[in-house]
């Protein structure tokens, strides 16, 4: 019982994440750039705070991720945060998937594969729908959306393998 209590638990929370994505891919062109500008503003509130967009490292990890994601286009730092909000919600759609995944199958390859297929789907019918809401769809913001996924994915495993040498070392010490 305690196991079917946890699938449901990670479904609920799977099920609710995928419902967030939707309802923000549904907002027209001035609601989504309000949203955008609203995050902005909150990070540049923080960085008001704590400066950090003054370091080198910050710097540094802009300029990666500007040209890993927006390429030789001209980029403000609001496309920065709506790339980066695209890569972190399919990040945290990546972790759920792959938890419903596992909970239900007891199997690492169906957590994985289901932690990257589902958002990877989900990420596509999401940008087709916002062409009914006279936003435009970008192949771009699918495989950011996909690369968060992936990435998730990839902390998982590995954290598992570590996990499972950890336990297998003290096993062996008990």
């Amino acid at each position: 019982m305690e196991r079917r209590k946890y699938i449901l638990i990670s479904l609920i929370f799977l099920i609710f994440w995928v419902g967030v994505i939707l309802f923000f891919g549904t907002r027209n062109p001035e609601e989504s750039s309000n949203q955008s500008y609203f995050v902005y503003n909150v990070i540049k509130s923080i960085d008001n705070v704590f400066d950090f967009s003054d370091t080198k490292w910050f710097r540094e990890i802009e300029v990666f991720l500007k040209k890993l994601w927006l390429g030789d286009q001209y980029a403000d730092s609001i496309a920065l945060v709506r790339k980066s909000a695209h890569f972190g919600i399919y990040f945290i759609l990546g972790v759920f998937s792959w938890l419903f995944g596992y909970l239900y199958s007891k199997r690492l390859l169906i957590g994985t594969l289901l932690g990257v297929s589902l958002p990877a789907l989900i990420a596509a019918l999401d940008e087709y729908s916002q062409e009914f809401v006279g936003r435009g769809s970008s192949l771009n913001d699918v495989l950011i959306d996909i690369s968060g996924a992936v990435f998730a994915n990839i902390i998982i495993l590995v954290i598992y393998v570590v996990y499972k040498i950890l336990k297998g070392i003290y096993l062996r010490h008990k």
